[in-house]
């Protein structure tokens, strides 16, 4: 019996077999031809069209200037596969870029002001290139601002984010292209610096008006001298399809590289270098079970040397996420690695680097694990309402706020939204940065407004007896290292909404190492345990008045010390080791994660996913993302793959 289904399976593998094709691509090709090896075709577009289930469209060396919007699928165990061509080294030979009008009819705009270029375009463009590099592109709205008579000679917070409306107070559009070049940036988050404005944008900006693309030069260089293209729409779209697979292709100039929407499943993104746009992957509400995995993500802008920036002695990187999301965007963060809305996603073993929000993790039942998140002047991973699901052991360094768990209180999808965070790395400079960031704006905007009254001091409170009210989920994090951040910074800061709402937070913190912030309450959190906290700042040591004292008996802190009490000295160089001396005061600091346990308001921690009972010696586990004599070597290959990739961008900046 066994031997007939072995033969079985056999008969049916060579049947697969021989009936899968090998179709080739290449710029000298003709679509009138075979589509073989010896006669390919010319476009990527004809092959979608050629290619059935089980297929592969090799696509040879060569730059492909096309925008494809798919139309069939492939199916289980049988995709349609799209594969560039790589080099010896790994280098990326198969380029697909959308089809750009290059711009060269440039004259002087002296209405605007000196170094101030137009030429006509219909239509707005997606984006912007000078020389293969991004640049901002001011948003509609400002443009459409009526001029000032007299621009200001410093640029304050309302100038730039001010709400839309008869007394909006933003620096209209074609005033931002006049600012002078020395004019500096004043604002709540930058202390008291100043930032210089046009460096962080390169000296050059664009906005389009009524027909005409303005191009300002700050720096006096004119457009005769560059590569100039304003490009439209998406690169690849699937639409209500399935079992498509895209690898080792690289793809730039577009809104969004690799779009996937309507009720499309089992799409497969893997081994892609992309770059530029408002996001180089997006999947949308009704996508299924997409793998993302392998890629190389990177804003690919203009001065992507500078995302990563964002400390006391130097704000530029703040500056770059202020002026992504209220001057290239509205007020919405206006670039992003992947946004997942779709549910069941697995994102793996990508490298996001130097852009303004790594992964919005938004959709339910989403993977992501072993990631490396780099140099993101606003977040690296953010989740949101629509779901929830697992996200560990991922290398999250040098961001704004490297995790951010955004509107706790809205309605999502089914399952509860459910969030587990362990075993991950997240690094900061030594005092620069921020850790958990959490978010909710629910008594202004969503389900939960109807919930709210005013208080006596006229404060907006949740009602006692809510008509309406709404489950926020469960939020676990656990097992984590947090690596520096900026003194008197939140590790977790969730008292606010527990005041709030009048009800502990469904948090669970747990056996985590975390720099300490003097607003650590273990009483508006559901379980705030077994954590070590280190390195007081000497601000927070003063104050007394905000401690929680309960906080200490159920939770380690050590006090002012140096990270080395901590952590091994063994290192990389960007990354430090931590894993735990023998002598560590994070050893036998945290609770089983195995076993249940009771939190606050009548809930219970369960048993938590990442951990087989027995995952610890001694009589409790360590705090942190590592246990007694774990090694952190994923860790550290996963940190020098990413500085060769970040070699390689710099070598070959996309021209």
């Amino acid at each position: 019996m066994i031997k007939k289904i072995l033969l079985a399976a056999v008969f049916v593998l060579c049947f697969c077999s021989a009936d899968a094709k090998t179709f080739y691509v290449s710029n000298s090709g003709s679509d009138a031809n075979s589509g073989s090896e010896k006669s390919p075709w010319k476009t990527i577009a004809f092959a979608s069209k050629k290619a059935g289930p089980g297929d592969t469209v090799k696509i040879l060396p060569g730059i492909y200037r096309e925008q494809i919007q798919f139309t069939r699928s492939g199916k289980k165990g049988a995709p349609i596969t799209f594969a560039g061509t790589r080099g010896r080294k790994g280098e990326f030979l198969t380029i697909v870029e959308s089809n750009g009008t290059t711009l060269d009819k440039w004259v002087p705009a002296p209405e605007i002001a000196p170094n101030v270029w137009k030429t006509k375009l219909a239509q707005r463009p997606s984006i912007v290139m000078v020389d293969g590099k991004m640049i901002a592109l001011i948003n509609s709205r400002t443009m459409e601002l009526k001029r000032r008579k007299t621009l200001p000679p410093l640029i304050i917070e309302n100038d730039i984010w001010d709400s839309f409306g008869p007394k909006c107070k933003r620096i209209p559009g074609l005033d931002l292209l006049a600012l002078d070049k020395n004019i500096k940036v004043k604002h709540q988050y930058f202390g008291k610096r100043q930032e210089q404005f046009w460096p962080v944008l390169n000296y050059v900006l664009a906005g389009w008006q009524n027909g005409m693309l303005y191009l300002r030069f700050a720096n006096g260089s004119t457009p005769e001298k560059h590569l100039i293209t304003a490009a439209y729409g998406e690169g690849f779209t699937v639409d209500n399809l399935s079992h498509l697979t895209f690898t080792d292709l690289h793809m730039r100039g577009s809104r969004y590289q690799i779009r996937v929407q309507g009720k499309s499943s089992f799409i497969t993104v893997k081994n892609c270098l992309l770059m530029h746009g408002g996001a180089r992957v997006r999947l949308d509400g009704e996508v299924k079970n997409a793998v993302i995995k392998d890629n190389i993500m990177t804003a690919g802008f203009i001065r992507d040397d500078l995302f990563g920036l964002r400390s006391s002695k130097d704000m530029r990187g703040g500056l770059l996420y202020l002026i992504f999301k209220y001057i290239i965007g509205t007020s919405l963060s206006d670039d992003v690695g992947i946004i997942n809305r779709g549910t069941g996603t697995l994102i793996t073993g990508n490298i996001i680097i130097r852009g303004l929000i790594g992964v919005q993790g938004f959709g339910p039942g989403v993977e992501l694990h072993s990631n490396v998140v780099r140099e993101m002047s606003s977040v690296g991973i953010v989740t949101g309402p629509l779901g929830g699901g697992r996200f560990y052991e991922n290398l999250v360094m040098n961001c704004g706020i490297p995790l951010r768990i955004h509107r706790i209180r809205e309605k999502h999808r089914n399952p509860l939204r459910t969030e587990y965070h362990y075993r991950n790395l997240f690094v900061q400079a030594p005092h620069g940065g921020s850790n958990v960031f959490v978010h909710c704006s629910s008594m202004t905007v969503g389900d939960d407004v109807v919930n709210f009254e005013k208080d006596k001091k006229g404060k907006k409170v949740y009602k006692k007896n809510p008509p309406s009210p709404v489950d926020p989920g469960r939020f676990y994090i656990y097992h984590n290292t947090f690596w520096g951040g900026a003194d008197g910074g939140y590790g977790i800061m969730v008292d606010k909404f527990a005041r709030m709402f009048r009800t502990v937070m469904p948090f669970y913190f747990v056996n985590n190492i975390v720099k300490f912030c003097p607003r650590h309450n273990s009483k508006t959190l559901d379980l705030m345990e077994g954590n070590l906290f280190y390195l007081f700042a000497e601000s927070a040591m003063k104050d007394k008045s905000i401690r929680d004292p309960g906080l200490y008996k159920i939770n380690r802190s050590i006090g002012i010390v140096k990270h080395e009490k901590i952590w091994n000295k063994k290192c990389v160089p960007g990354l430090p080791d931590v894993t735990l001396t023998a002598g560590s005061p994070a050893l036998e600091c945290g609770i089983d994660v195995t076993k249940s346990r009771p939190g606050k308001a009548g809930r219970v921690m369960p048993a938590l996913p990442g951990f087989a009972p027995g995952y610890f010696k001694g009589k409790a586990p360590a705090a942190g993302a590592f246990q007694v004599g774990e090694s952190q070597e994923k860790f550290f290959k996963m940190h020098k793959k990413t500085e060769e990739v970040s070699a390689m961008l710099r070598r070959n900046p996309g021209k």
